[in-house]
């Protein structure tokens, strides 16, 4: 499936970006140390029929898509383990269009036996330029030949926003001429562009190193039950007609307080809330109002749901 010269098509069209500019699918498909990764997705992706294997490989070649189309080959992948035939968005004539579904499941004599949702819980699109941002900077940073951890410190002061382009070189610029002096030593700051550093600890290697903000999240239960029922709503009475389970898988962005514990609670009926809290993060905690139970009480569907799944993501863990 990622054959040389797919590899080398990818490799032209985007290696002339900046690393903090490349499709997330980039290390996945050139490091060598994600060969085994790399291996189950072309089997997984190679079932699948021409139209779906085009599009799969478009979705996982954009940033906007990703990672849901990794999660969703993810699943299939695990579904696949078994005696089913795991097909990809297969169209489904419904009143006056057409649904899809992530994945369909067929016995080994061709009959429907399942329908597969796969939720992916996204940081904001503000969240994730912000991130993009920030990663530039890290980029630029980790190019000073001078191996120093460092802050972002007297936050009250220091933009709560990421530097744009433009300031990033500039603050990466100053920050190598600092830290080339000789009287630059652990402990020491420097202010650049607004935003305040601090030298906080040596590292091992040839490069410096800045932590940077990811960002503050909550996550509640009544949003989890609100998620699962997003994706009944739409395929329950589809899976009713073809008189088949609804399988409903979750999954997180690796920063995002969304877990299996989570889920849990959720299913239970009871009323939790997780926040994640970002140490380096400028912005205060937010204020979260969620209304409390006077019982638990179990969740419930629409009846052609058969089962709630967690996916664990681990992409850079192959």
């Amino acid at each position: 499936m990622f054959d040389a010269a797919f590899t080398e098509a990818f490799r032209k069209r985007f290696a002339s970006r900046q690393e903090w500019n490349r499709p997330e699918f980039w290390p996945v498909l050139t490091d060598p140390k994600r060969a085994s990764q790399l291996e189950w997705l072309s089997l997984t992706i190679s079932q699948f029929g021409d139209s779906q294997r085009h599009n799969v490989l478009q979705r996982l070649q954009t940033n906007k898509h990703f990672l849901a189309t990794y999660n969703e080959l993810a699943v299939a992948a695990l579904l696949g383990e078994s005696d089913l035939t795991v097909e990809y968005d297969e169209k489904f004539p419904w009143k006056d269009g057409v649904l899809t579904p992530d994945l369909t499941l067929r016995s080994a004599t061709g009959d429907l036996v399942g329908l597969v949702e796969v939720w992916t819980r996204f940081r904001t699109t503000e969240q994730r330029g912000h991130e993009m941002q920030w990663k530039e900077l890290r980029a630029r940073v980790g190019r000073i030949p001078r191996p120093v951890r460092l802050l972002l410190t007297d936050l009250h002061h220091t933009p709560s926003r990421p530097p744009d382009s433009g300031q990033t070189r500039k603050i990466a610029a100053h920050l190598d001429k600092w830290l080339q002096q000789l009287d630059t030593a652990i402990g020491a700051t420097c202010e650049v562009e607004g935003y305040h550093f601090q030298a906080v600890s040596s590292l091992p290697g040839l490069r410096a190193d800045v932590a940077t903000p990811s960002g503050t999240d909550w996550q509640t239960a009544d949003m989890v039950r609100k998620s699962i029922n997003v994706k009944v709503s739409r395929y329950a009475d589809l899976a009713s007609s073809l008189d088949v389970p609804l399988v409903v898988v979750l999954a997180a962005e690796p920063v995002l307080p969304l877990s299996l514990d989570m889920l849990r609670e959720a299913l239970a009926g009871s009323q939790v809330i997780a926040i994640g809290l970002d140490p380096f993060t400028h912005d205060p905690i937010p204020s979260v109002s969620i209304p409390f139970h006077a019982k638990d009480i179990p969740a419930e569907f629409h009846p052609a749901l058969s089962m709630v799944g967690w996916l664990e993501v681990s992409i850079d863990e192959p």
